[in-house]
């Protein structure tokens, strides 16, 4: 078998059949409208059970709030909720989507840099758990809000903890800078937010980034939160949570050295030196909790440890099932686009699987594109692929992170979800666009003017 690590709902044979949680994907090409997404509900179980299995040793226990931007489909969020997650939301969207999934609002916490006076209030109403403040701006907000509410309220300050530059800084901008504040301001602006009179700073939160190969950097992280803990201890402000958000990585991802963007890669590649290992989650878990329980100790501070966990549980959960469109020169157009899968991670790249061909059956080489009239609309480049023929079915791993939620209209509708339930059926859990759906918020008023004069209204 090729691309399953023991892990996965999927399954590539050697004769060609790949399957995804028990269902020929040849098949459901044929069956089902293309292009398409499919989620594992089993897969999501499993992965959540890993993951909670993995933080097990933090002494006092961990609180887990799932990342809800990342995937929001009923099936997702109502399974994780059932298994007792919580939620990390960043908007009045996320709010309403985990109250609809039964999340218990004392788990969750509400994060992001510019929260509305609105969503504040409707945060306060419902009784989340946390809100992660990352400005004075914001705090004055909050202030002003709970105090009308008559409420006294505890918070949380978002920090960057400013580690040294990762091997790639060069080549991406450093968009996180953005969020939170720099660790070193943090001790007198978080002295400033407790003293607004309806906060209590009480917790520490941060994010490291995204897909993060091993944890080393979580527990540099961890040491100069502590660190921090203990200023904000010298000031009397006791600090009961540490939040080490997200960026666990989807293990299944290809994960690309830079190299991969230079020529020498085929050389690099046929001799396997391209892709990085990512450490397991249970390494993540074992680095993670034996820091914090050690820091615990040697500091005598005792804050709850936390997590906001979101690609590594659903990444995996999820397939887009399309076809070969069109086949001309060395450019292959798939009905698979930006649109169904927009984001661009620079060091990951999905697994992509070719039903009905051995898994390293080659014949040529090929720019895999979309079928939308954009030129950004590139899956990838000189990629080698079967001897393909226009219909022929294709299927893009891991993008159960990220795409659904981000998916867009340009040009054309947005596509159908489907599910595989724990029962082992499949069943729709988002219906696709229709272009009167596209259109329905649009106003013409010349024409719905005369629309209106014909029914006689």
């Amino acid at each position: 078998m090729a691309y399953s690590d023991g892990n996965d709902c999927f399954t590539w044979e050697d004769n060609g059949v790949a399957t995804f949680d028990g269902y020929d994907v040849a098949e459901l090409a044929e069956s089902y409208p293309t292009p398409f997404y499919l989620l594992s509900q089993k897969q999501i179980r499993k992965n959540f059970e890993q993951f909670k299995e993995a933080f097990s040793g933090a002494d006092g226990g961990i609180r887990i709030y799932y990342s809800v931007k990342g995937n929001f489909e009923s099936v997702v969020l109502s399974t994780l909720a059932e298994m007792g997650a919580g939620a990390e939301i960043s908007g009045a969207m996320d709010m309403e989507l985990a109250k609809r999934a039964g999340m218990n609002p004392s788990q969750v916490v509400f994060d992001g840099p510019c929260k509305s006076i609105e969503e504040i209030e409707a945060a306060l109403e419902w009784g989340v758990h946390m809100i992660d403040i990352e400005s004075l701006t914001e705090a004055r907000d909050v202030n002003e809000v709970a105090g009308r509410m008559g409420r006294k309220l505890d918070v949380g300050i978002r920090i960057d903890p400013v580690l040294s530059k990762p091997y790639y800084d060069k080549v991406i901008a450093t968009y996180r800078k953005k969020f939170g504040l720099p660790i070193d301001q943090a001790l007198e602006v978080g002295c400033q937010i407790n003293e607004f009179e309806n906060l209590n700073l009480k917790c520490i939160m941060t994010h490291i980034g995204s897909q993060v190969f091993h944890p080393n950097r979580y527990v540099l992280t961890l040491e100069k939160i502590f660190d921090l803990a203990k200023g904000f201890k010298s000031r009397g402000i006791e600090i009961n949570e540490i939040n080490m958000g997200g960026g666990y990585p989807a293990q299944s991802m290809r994960n690309l050295r830079i190299s991969r963007r230079f020529r020498i890669a085929k050389i690099l590649e046929k001799f396997d030196r391209i892709d990085v290992q990512a450490s397991s989650i249970y390494d993540f878990g074992k680095a993670i909790t034996g820091k914090y329980n050690e820091l615990k100790k040697s500091t005598g501070l005792s804050p709850q440890l936390s997590i906001e966990p979101g690609r590594c549980i659903v990444s995996n959960a999820c397939v887009t099932v399309g076809k070969v469109l069109i086949i001309k020169n060395d450019w292959l157009f798939t009905d698979v686009s930006i649109n169904n899968l927009p984001e661009n991670l620079f060091f990951s790249e999905w697994r992509t699987v070719w039903p009905g061909h051995k898994p390293n059956e080659e014949s040529k080489n090929y720019n895999i594109s979309g079928p939308t009239l954009a030129t950004q609309d590139v899956h990838f480049f000189k990629r080698d692929v079967p001897d393909l023929k226009e219909g022929s079915p294709m299927a893009i791993l891991d993008t159960g992170a990220y795409s659904i939620a981000r998916s867009n209209q340009f040009t054309r509708p947005r596509v159908a979800v489907y599910a595989v339930t724990d029962s082992g059926d499949i069943t729709m859990v988002r219906r696709p666009e229709s272009v009167d759906d596209v259109l329905a918020m649009q106003v013409w008023p010349n024409r719905d003017t005369e629309q209106k004069k014909a029914s006689g209204e």
